[in-house]
């Protein structure tokens, strides 16, 4: 933990925390005197000449007030600490977030993302000034102790020594017994977490099929299993209290039989007795405040292990490389030359190859699962090919700048995502530097204007968080307006029509074609309408292309494509009409 504490601290900080654990060490060190000081004081106030007691005294006040001065400091420092500990994990994470491939984001570590996002600052910071230090204390008080008692009698010295690692092996079994219910109890809480959120927001679906009680949900499942999680927690608990518990019980009668055997030997005076009675108690005090603090540790433990994970999370291999020698406004030339590519050891795309000349339209066809969408992840950058090359205009994608990259490629999704706010701010993330004529340009090629005329505010109008204030349809003219209104050369549209009905995606897919911006397109769509002015086809299957051409090259061909093409026609002309009857 104190070494993901390390590297979590970045380095303009790392000398605030060398003088932290320097002066957490005197502090314990003068924590550790205040006791042993008793021993001396005890005996001269109860020797032949009390007043011998005075220098003691002094002495003891002086620890005791230094220790004041060195533990308001060490909070003071760890303050400082834990605010640039908490600034810097959001803001290293946030920026890390968005240089990480996205495969990196399976179920498991976006939760841990999740979690690691929540964590709020007061956690981090109470962390270092309120919780590890007094963790050091207790941990290094009892051994800073022992050492003393070896100036002041060393039989009891040796008693402390015997007992000091006996106690650290009792207590850290104890908690290893009950780590991994612990362990199993954060993932059974952080699965509850997810699926009380899926839960609140599946509630249409769920009111609809009738499931709207928890227990008949996968949030039941998950709530049991926090139950018996928990329950093994504290079991496990149980024998690991009782360990700590007998073995603290065997430190205290060795230390107290010690003293007894020496004071009846007459090796130890009364009031030495005493004195060394007390500084036992102080040797055993600490590793109370451990078992504790473990809980506490535990958690910021976790905390610290989800932090790590996500400020470690792989980067994209995106080296700084050069501008497009076309610029990123124009419409490229992309050749994909025998790509591979795979999700988690599955391959998707096996040696793909194909060209998309400048300005022109390509339709991507195919069954579901057959690597369309990971076509236009490529292209858009999102994934990096495993194999082969993709050239932009002749220039291998990995060796052109990051942000020319970027700057080449507007996507419209199929499930579009709108941010909590207006719909011209929505449109606007697309080219935040885009003027309000371009806008409103986007808008009217997008059909947006349809929608606005309708509300008050008019493009000031709010979507609502996920953009929930608007049907799917309108959801997806947003996001279409947003990726019109970015000057990119590419425009990747992965089934945008899908969301809409034959009027809006037949008068969508005419405001697409009249984009007056040059633009090398791609699209991915199963209905007719939406691909009948491409250019080429690329007919995919199970990763490979198993047909390319033009529709009428295709037709004509009579395979795979033809068929797809004949049964888009035959579905297109269905009606609903009634029988003799006059029934529908």
């Amino acid at each position: 933990m104190i070494r993901t504490l390390v590297r979590l601290i970045p380095a303009q900080a790392r000398g605030q925390l060398t003088i932290y654990v320097v002066l957490s060490l005197i502090s314990v060190m003068l924590r550790a005197a205040s006791g042993l000081l008793l021993v001396p004081l005890l005996v001269a106030l109860f020797g032949p000449h009390p007043a011998d007691a005075w220098p003691w005294v002094g002495a003891l006040t002086a620890v005791t007030v230094g220790g004041w001065v060195i533990d308001m400091t060490l909070a003071r420092i760890g303050f400082g600490i834990g605010f640039t500990l908490a600034d810097t994990t959001q803001h290293e994470m946030a920026n890390r977030l968005t240089e990480t491939p996205l495969r990196w984001f399976t179920a498991d570590n976006t939760a841990i993302a999740r979690q690691a996002i929540a964590a709020s600052a007061p956690d981090l910071v109470g962390f270092v000034a309120n919780l590890l230090s007094p963790f050091i204390g207790a941990l290094l008080l009892p051994a800073a102790i022992t050492i003393g008692l070896f100036f002041v009698s060393w039989p009891v010295g040796v008693a402390a020594a015997i007992a000091l690692p006996f106690l650290l092996g009792a207590l850290a079994a104890s908690q290893r017994l009950v780590r991994k219910a612990d362990a199993a109890d954060a993932a059974a809480h952080s699965a509850l977490t997810e699926r009380l959120v899926e839960f609140a927001r599946t509630q249409q679906a769920l009111r609809a099929s009738r499931r709207v009680t928890a227990a008949r949900s996968q949030t039941g499942e998950a709530i049991g299993a926090v139950r018996g999680a928990t329950l093994r927690l504290l079991l496990f608990a149980i024998p690991g209290q009782l360990l700590f518990s007998v073995a603290s019980q065997i430190a205290l009668i060795l230390l107290a039989g010690t003293i007894t055997t020496l004071a009846l030997q007459g090796h130890l005076g009364a009031p030495a007795a005493v004195a060394l009675a007390i500084v036992m108690v102080r040797f055993l005090e600490p590793f109370t405040v451990l078992a504790d603090l473990s809980g506490a540790m535990e958690s910021s433990r976790g905390l610290l292990e989800r932090l790590n994970t996500v400020t470690t999370a792989p980067l994209e291999n995106s080296p700084q490389g050069s501008p497009l020698p076309s610029g990123e406004s124009r419409a490229p030339r992309i050749e994909f030359r025998s790509v591979g590519f795979g999700y988690q050891g599955t391959e998707v795309l096996k040696d793909v190859s194909f060209t998309l000349e400048p300005a022109t339209t390509t339709a991507v066809v195919g069954p579901s699962g057959s690597g369309k969408s990971t076509i236009l992840s490529l292209i858009a950058g999102l994934h990096t090919p495993e194999r082969g090359q993709i050239l932009v205009d002749g220039t291998d994608v990995g060796e052109i700048d990051p942000d020319a990259r970027r700057a080449l490629v507007s996507v419209v999704f199929q499930h579009p995502y709108l941010f909590d706010g207006t719909i011209a701010d929505n449109i606007r993330v697309g080219h935040p530097e885009a003027g309000d004529e371009a806008v409103r340009s986007a808008m009217a090629l997008a059909r947006v204007d349809d929608i606005i005329e309708h509300l008050p505010d008019g493009a000031q109008s709010l979507v609502g968080e996920a953009g929930t204030a608007l049907s799917g349809g309108e959801r997806q003219r947003v996001s279409i307006a947003r990726a019109l209104v970015k000057p990119a050369g590419v425009l990747l549209i992965d089934e945008a029509t899908s969301a809409l009905d034959t009027e809006n995606e037949a008068s969508i897919t005419q405001a697409i074609g009249n984009d007056p911006h040059q633009r090398t397109r791609v699209i991915i769509a199963h209905r007719l309408d939406a691909i009948r002015n491409a250019d080429q086809v690329l007919f995919v299957d199970d990763g490979v292309i198993v047909e390319r051409g033009s529709i009428d090259e295709l037709t004509a061909r009579g395979g795979r494509f033809a068929e797809f093409w004949r049964q888009q026609e035959t579905t297109a002309g269905w009606q609903i009409a009634a029988d003799a009857s006059g029934r529908v």
